[in-house]
């Protein structure tokens, strides 16, 4: 597994240590964003477009473009963006969930996370509070353990309280949150939801980056170390990466589900040792740095003897040993994005497209480069 040189450097536009993938943290530059709202009551009439539509237009079964939308995972990537145009082109599920008017509004807000310690979601925490602190509102947070039926209750909970709900990477599937953007305006982010206006995370991008940084390395195959089988985005960027690698000739395997956590990572070593390859990539960063550590049982370092690459850009990565190289978002913007856009329909105004994406992009460290 070792003996290979890093040609990264030169190779990749991704940006060096301590960079950023977009122009700017600063959620200020989303000013003016949100033009292209609708009043509320200005939404145009159009004929009912069913599943059955979309699965004609898209040459696949009525099941499979079910199966798109739920659990991405189980459907490839190249069906999955057919299946995705021909909904956008027939505007399924484009008219927006109808939220029961509101009697008064309450001055807060609520999100739920599925888990409170995880950097990613506290990271989101902040940056909501930060935007609803200058709109002069409150916030609630939840956390929902990874668990649909807790994220339900939650909700339950919270409707009695705020004027709307942020869901982030929810666990419910998307007729449950449809059902709960009914009772309150909703928000949902890093999960796709068609009716319901959706914040995600461009991961194409950064994961791009990454596989033409460990080919450039001489890298013939990669393990992805993937999440929680409840996680909807698990399913995009397993697809994503798998879709990477075969247009680089690049073998890929994937081991899931794991834990998205440091001892989910360090569980994995076993079974990656069983079948190694010359490069990791892994669900998160806390499953990174688990993994390395597992992997000094074995005697083997990052980057001498294989490569690991992470998401989400955490503390973590910074300060590991090696440094991590980490596929990185800005959850500044992410997080200002899904306020405003729920400030907005708490004004009665909707979002002409109802998808919103971040930009990703690949962050060089230690961990790929020698």
């Amino acid at each position: 597994m070792s003996g290979m040189a890093s040609a990264c450097d030169g190779g990749i536009n991704g940006v060096a240590d301590g960079g950023n993938p977009n122009d700017s943290d600063n959620p200020n530059d989303l000013d003016g964003d949100l033009d292209g709202f609708a009043d509320a009551g200005n939404s145009g009439a159009r004929g009912r477009v069913t599943i059955r539509d979309v699965a004609r237009l898209a040459g696949v079964s009525p099941s499979t473009v079910s199966r798109a939308f739920a659990r991405p995972d189980r459907v490839s990537a190249a069906t999955t963006r057919r299946i995705f145009a021909a909904a956008d082109q027939l505007g399924y599920h484009a008219a927006p969930v109808e939220t029961v008017p509101s009697r008064g509004r309450r001055g807060l807000i609520a999100i739920i996370v599925p888990d409170i310690a995880n950097e990613f979601f506290s990271d989101i925490i902040r940056g909501v509070e930060r935007e609803c602190s200058n709109h002069g509102l409150a916030l609630i947070v939840s956390e929902s353990r990874e668990n649909a039926s807790l994220e339900r209750a939650a909700f339950d909970k919270v409707m009695n309280y705020a004027d709307g709900v942020i869901l982030t990477s929810s666990r419910m599937p998307d007729s449950m949150i449809r059902k709960c953007a009914q009772s309150r305006p909703v928000v949902v982010v890093n999960r796709a939801v068609r009716g319901v206006p959706s914040v995600l995370i461009d991961n194409e991008p950064g994961v791009r980056q990454a596989i033409e940084c460990l080919h450039a390395n001489g890298v013939g195959g990669v393990t992805y170390l993937d999440g929680p089988a409840s996680s909807w985005s698990v399913g995009v960027r397993w697809n994503t990466i798998a879709a990477a690698c075969k247009a680089r000739g690049m073998e890929v395997r994937r081991l899931w589900p794991g834990s998205p956590t440091f001892e989910g990572g360090f569980a994995f070593a076993d079974k990656f040792m069983q079948h190694p390859t010359h490069a990791v990539i892994a669900h998160n960063d806390l499953m990174a740095i688990g993994f390395m550590a597992a992997m000094r049982r074995f005697g083997l370092e990052a980057p001498k003897d294989y490569q690991i690459i992470g998401f989400d850009d955490d503390i973590v990565a910074r300060v590991s040993e090696p440094t991590l190289t980490s596929i990185r978002v800005s959850l500044p913007i992410l997080a200002a994005r899904a306020s405003r856009l729920l400030f907005a329909r708490l004004d009665g105004r909707r979002p002409e497209s109802e998808i919103f994406r971040i930009p990703s992009a690949l962050v060089l460290r230690g961990s790929t480069v020698r």
